[in-house]
């Protein structure tokens, strides 16, 4: 484990909000596309796979790698459960931005989305909708009209859209842990990020985009759908709200040659009656070893993966989920190579009975498919 405070900017998605295609959508839960540059510099000697072996980021979400990817001439495919932000990603891949209709009559987004076919402007009018929303998808009091966010988003994407992506890469609706779709050691590099435990509500994050994505296609992508798709993500990252019960499945962690810090962290929450938690704890770390054993699957041998993955606090328990990940990636098959801390997760850590003053971690795994 080694600390890199160098890499703070590019665990975090702030590094893209000014460039091209990345500034669409100011997606805090992703990461910088200066990290996917840093992998692409870092790992030289896979960069002749890529053309038949293309990277895979299996929580692709606004898309950050698999453009950052387009724009260098790098092929790359990605997953993601949610179907709005498979739409707002495919539409990045455009040549043009055709001229809009005359919205003069219309004073709701309903009333213009009614107006819409081209799948440019209503990728507009779901970016200017979520612009009218916080971050973490709360409705913002202070936005500005729509009508002029209209014309602000218009406006970037038709400058993106001029100077078009090097070439087109793929997406799709999918789930992490299982890539039925990827045949085995397909993938020649992985680069991404898992949700943290108990950091975001990801279904609220979305949820601007869902509601009018669905408008014209349905009720398919929204909350129902990440149920769906990504049941165990969605539940075991709710932690601050408690809502996810307790897993009664047989666990699907693979066994490790040492004490599991898996069953350390759920074993402590239950003897300090958190079981439910516990359970929450677990079901998360089950979930992401069925992503681990997936991505070995996939990548090809001697394959780099990076995944960027956030340690979290549960109650009176640090839960170092980095730690946890390393764990499970070796008795996936993985080498685990470093484990690079890039920042605390909050600025002033707080005293942690016993333990001390300790802040979660965001930290970058590195893996080697052996």
């Amino acid at each position: 484990m080694i600390v890199e405070p160098r890499l703070a900017t590019l665990v975090t998605a702030e590094g893209g909000r000014r460039e091209p295609f990345h500034r669409w959508i100011p997606y805090k839960q992703g990461f910088s596309p200066g990290l996917v540059r840093q992998f692409l510099s870092e790992n030289p000697r896979t960069l002749k796979k890529w053309a038949s072996h293309p990277l895979l980021d299996p929580f692709c979400g606004s898309g950050t790698c698999i453009v950052e990817c387009a724009r260098h001439g790098v092929s790359a495919m990605g997953i993601e459960a949610l179907d709005s932000l498979v739409f707002l990603t495919k539409v990045k891949f455009e040549r043009e931005f055709p001229a809009f209709p005359d919205f003069s009559g219309a004073s709701t987004w309903q009333e213009m989305a009614d107006q819409l076919e081209s799948r440019v402007h209503r990728a507009a009018l779901m970016l200017a909708v979520g612009r009218r929303h916080t971050t973490d998808g709360r409705a913002n009091r202070g936005a500005k009209p729509l009508n002029i966010l209209i014309g602000e988003v218009s406006a970037m994407m038709r400058d993106d859209l001029a100077h078009p992506l090097n070439q087109v890469n793929r997406i799709e609706i999918g789930d992490a842990r299982s890539l039925a779709t990827i045949e085995d050691g397909a993938i020649g590099g992985i680069l991404t990020s898992p949700p943290y435990l108990s950091r975001y509500d990801y279904s609220r994050i979305s949820s601007p985009y869902d509601t009018v994505y669905a408008h014209w296609y349905g009720e398919n992508g929204g909350v129902e759908q990440v149920r769906a798709a990504s049941r165990g993500w969605l539940k075991c990252t709710e932690v601050k709200g408690e809502r996810a019960e307790s897993t009664t499945s047989p666990s699907r962690i693979p066994p490790s040659p040492y004490i599991s810090i898996t069953d350390e962290v759920s074993e402590w929450l239950t003897r300090n009656g958190q079981a439910r938690l516990a359970g929450v704890v677990r079901g998360y770390m089950e979930d992401l070893a069925m992503v681990m054993q997936e991505c070995h699957r996939v990548l090809t041998l001697n394959g780099a993966c990076w995944m960027v993955v956030g340690g979290a606090r549960v109650k009176d328990a640090y839960v170092p989920a980095d730690l946890m990940a390393a764990e499970i990636a070796e008795a996936c098959g993985f080498q685990v190579e470093r484990i690079r801390v890039a920042r605390d997760l909050v600025g002033s850590p707080r005293k942690f009975g016993r333990l001390g003053h300790v802040a979660p971690r965001e930290t970058l795994l590195v893996l080697q498919n052996q």
